[in-house]
């Protein structure tokens, strides 16, 4: 896969960032052949409304998808970059091997009317999202990253007592929140 990083937040994360894109087209994308075919441009944009996107920018010969673009907020956090770099990629493997298309219109080849469908049970959502955490945690355990980042914890760790920290609502506050 050829990658390229564009305003990156930190010159030291970018080889994280990239550590992070080969090992989940690795774990996405089986074929090499396919992966060595992918060119994705990872765009950090403060501009954004939402956490991230992900995009076709190009087709092959073929017709294929195989240029792409994902856009991410670089402030929602190390931690939450790579959960959200994980979920986005579930959507390029998606795109190169035509499950959906650049449309949102069509799951492995059955049409699908997504204003119909809440956001969160589109198919392709659903995917993401349930391959999101384990692609994530994977990662983090490989790269040991609870020793770089702060917010990131080892999973195999002894457990150590930690409070909620629930966010109590008054019936003032609910009532001024609610409209």
């Amino acid at each position: 896969m050829k990658v390229r990083i564009i305003n990156c937040p930190d010159k030291d994360f970018k080889p994280f960032i990239e550590r992070a894109v080969e090992f989940y087209a690795q774990n996405l994308i089986k074929s090499k052949r396919l992966r060595d075919n992918i060119q994705l441009t990872i765009k950090f944009n403060t501009k954004l409304t939402v956490w991230a996107l992900a995009s076709i920018e190009e087709y092959n010969a073929s017709n294929r998808a195989r240029e792409f673009l994902i856009e991410i907020h670089p402030w929602i956090g190390a931690a939450e970059i790579f959960k959200t770099l994980a979920h986005e990629m579930v959507h390029i493997k998606q795109f190169a091997h035509g499950e959906t298309n650049e449309t949102l219109s069509k799951w492995k080849g059955i049409s699908i009317d997504s204003d119909a469908i809440d956001y969160y049970l589109h198919p392709w959502e659903l995917e993401a999202y349930s391959l999101e955490t384990g692609l994530w945690t994977k990662f983090a355990v490989k790269e040991e990253l609870w020793d770089v980042f702060e917010g990131i914890s080892n999973p195999d760790a002894p457990i150590k007592k930690e409070d909620i920290k629930w966010k109590y609502l008054t019936d003032e506050n609910r009532t001024s929140s609610n409209g």
